[in-house]
């Protein structure tokens, strides 16, 4: 099919103005969807969100070590050191309680004649803390005084890592010590302060 000039010319306008009128249908639409944009960002105002974070660390001490000590042949005068566990990472009480005031003779605690049956001795703790600068939590008690519980307070320190006890036993008195066996339970109690 052959177009003549004049139809050729009316085809062109025509396809022209479908192509104006495509490209205000774009643009309109680009200017609506600008304008709802600028109307949403302009009605909203600024928003927030709160996020709570939240963890815990549970109070914990723990208290190690123990066993025996043996002075062997009691002369008096012997000193012995001995190392202990102490993990708390909160600040703590520590106590110590004599179960019998001394090194008591396992048969004759008083004594025979003019024999002593119990041997005393005074004991030394220190205990490393930190709050935040390192300090040293340290006692020192005659165990006939011991057999009221005696606490030692880190104040606001926490440990740092263990303790230590000396104990040194006093010279006999009198006649000198009965013959025999002598055993003494020195009892060591940790306590977190919350």
């Amino acid at each position: 099919m052959f177009l003549t000039t004049s139809e050729g010319k009316r085809a062109t306008v025509r396809s022209m103005a479908q192509a104006a009128g495509l490209m205000a249908l774009v643009l309109a639409a680009t200017t609506v969807t600008a304008a709802s944009a600028e109307t949403v960002s302009d009605s909203g105002s600024a928003s927030s969100l709160d996020v709570i974070v939240k963890g815990k660390i549970t109070a914990s001490c723990r208290l190690s070590g123990g066993g025996d000590i043996d002075f062997g042949e009691l002369t008096g005068g012997q000193q012995v050191e001995a190392d202990f566990g102490l993990a708390c990472n909160v600040p703590f009480d520590i106590s110590f309680q004599s179960q019998g005031g001394g090194l008591a003779h396992v048969n004759k605690p008083r004594g025979e004649g003019p024999f002593a049956g119990r041997l005393g001795y005074t004991l030394n703790v220190a205990i490393p803390t930190i709050n935040p600068i390192p300090a040293v939590l340290s006692g020192t008690f005659a165990s006939e005084n011991l057999v009221a519980k005696k606490t030692l307070s880190s104040g606001e320190g926490i440990a740092q890592g263990g303790g230590r006890i000396r104990i040194l036993t006093n010279r006999p008195t009198e006649a000198g010590l009965l013959a025999g066996e002598y055993s003494e339970v020195l009892n060591i109690t940790l306590a977190p302060r919350v």
